[in-house]
């Protein structure tokens, strides 16, 4: 009878010992996922200020079209606004009153 409850008893710890287990290994799951998602945020908004810095550098010298950096951007100059293309999105549309 004695080796029984030492069985149970071990058995018990063995449990207890998987069960925090899995939750170390959900708890470790959830943060490196939030990490990543961080890291991706982080790099799209370096991707967007590279882009606004190169802009402004076009505008400041007076070109149309700048590539720098792997950011390729275009000025396009018309009744007072300025528009900003980036491929083909906008980031940027200045008006002038």
């Amino acid at each position: 009878m004695v080796n029984i409850k030492r069985q149970k008893l071990k058995a018990y710890i063995l449990l207890e010992s998987l069960i925090a287990l899995g939750l170390l290994a959900m708890i470790t799951s959830v943060v490196l996922g939030e990490i990543d998602k961080n890291s991706q945020s982080m790099q799209e908004s370096l991707r967007q200020q590279e882009a606004l810095n190169v802009a402004t550098m076009a505008v400041q010298t007076g070109q149309n079209h700048l590539k720098m950096n792997g950011v390729e951007v275009e000025i396009i100059k018309k009744d007072g606004e300025i528009y900003v293309y980036e491929g083909k999105t906008e980031i940027l549309h200045v008006k002038k009153d």
